[in-house]
C-alpha cells in the first residue's frame, strides 16, 4: 500500500485541497497512517502527473490561489483494482523489541523507564480511541460506511489493549530481573 492509494481513497470520499487532505492525517487517518504534509503534496503532484487526480484552481482574495483536487476516472480504476487485491501482512519494525532482544542486565533500569513511558502512551491513545467511539459511534444504528469506519477504530482499540497487556507483562519481568540483579550485585 502506498500513500497514493490513501490519497485516492480520501478524494473518492470528497474533493479537497492539499491542506484539507493533510487534515485527514491530523485526524482520523492519523491513527493508522503516518505521513508528512510535504509527502502529501509531492504525492498529489505525482498523482496529477499520472492522471489519477485532477485539480481546479480557485482564486482567493488576498491569499494564494488554492487547488481543489478530485479523483479522475483513471484514479477510480486504479483504486478499484487496488481494493480488489489482497494485501501482504505488514512487516514489523519495533525498535523496543530490538532493545529487549539485544539487552543485558545493565540496561534493565532504562528498559523499565522506557516500558513505563510506552505504557502511558498506549493508555493515552486508547483513551483517545474511546472518546472517538463515544463521540461518533455510540448513537444508535450505524450506516454501512460507519460500520466499516468503526472496524478501523476497533482495530486500533484492540491493538492498544494488547500493547498495554504485553507491556504490563514485560514490566513485571523487567522489574523482577532488576530486583534480582540488584540483590546479586
Amino acid at each position: 500500500m502506498s500513500l497514493k492509494h490513501v490519497l485516492l481513497m480520501v478524494l473518492k470520499k470528497q474533493s479537497a485541497t492539499g491542506y484539507g487532505i493533510t487534515k485527514w492525517f491530523d485526524g482520523p487517518l492519523g491513527y493508522f497512517w503516518d505521513t508528512s504534509h510535504q509527502r502529501v503534496y509531492r504525492a498529489l503532484a505525482k498523482l496529477h502527473e499520472d492522471g489519477w487526480v485532477s485539480f481546479e484552481v480557485v482564486p482567493q482574495h488576498g491569499r494564494p490561489d488554492k487547488k481543489v483536487y478530485a479523483i479522475t476516472p483513471l484514479g477510480e480504476q486504479i483504486l478499484d483494482s487496488w481494493m480488489r487485491k489482497p494485501l501482504p501482512l505488514p512487516k514489523v519494525n519495533e525498535p523496543f523489541l530490538v532493545k529487549l532482544f539485544a539487552a543485558d542486565t545493565k540496561y534493565l533500569g532504562v528498559l523499565i523507564d522506557e516500558a513505563n513511558q510506552r505504557l502511558e502512551e498506549h493508555r493515552a491513545v486508547l483513551e483517545d480511541y474511546r472518546l472517538v467511539e463515544e463521540t461518533y459511534f455510540s448513537a444508535g444504528q450505524l450506516s454501512a460506511e460507519q460500520q466499516l469506519m468503526y472496524l478501523t477504530l476497533r482495530r486500533g482499540q484492540l491493538y492498544e489493549e494488547s500493547s498495554i497487556q504485553w507491556i504490563s507483562e514485560a514490566l513485571s519481568v523487567l522489574v523482577d530481573l532488576h530486583e534480582n540483579n540488584n540483590k546479586n550485585a
